[in-house]
């Protein structure tokens, strides 16, 4: 799929480097990432449970792997 996409030689820490700016980006307005879940019917995806989840997921990035 990275080959597809242009990205076959991409080293780690620069897919990392997106990885984190896309989290980051989402963060910024979490209260429209999380609507649509709600509207679909995912009510527990409250505002506060994916600030939770991206903080998470940021945080594994930098984290790197266990």
């Amino acid at each position: 799929m990275l080959r597809a996409a242009g990205h076959e030689g991409e080293r780690g820490s620069e897919r990392l480097y997106w990885q984190v700016r896309d989290g980051l980006a989402y963060s910024e307005d979490v209260r429209l990432v999380a609507r649509p879940w709600r509207e679909a019917g995912r009510a527990e995806l409250t505002t506060r449970a994916v600030e939770e989840q991206l903080d998470a997921y940021v945080t594994a990035l930098m984290d790197g792997p266990g």
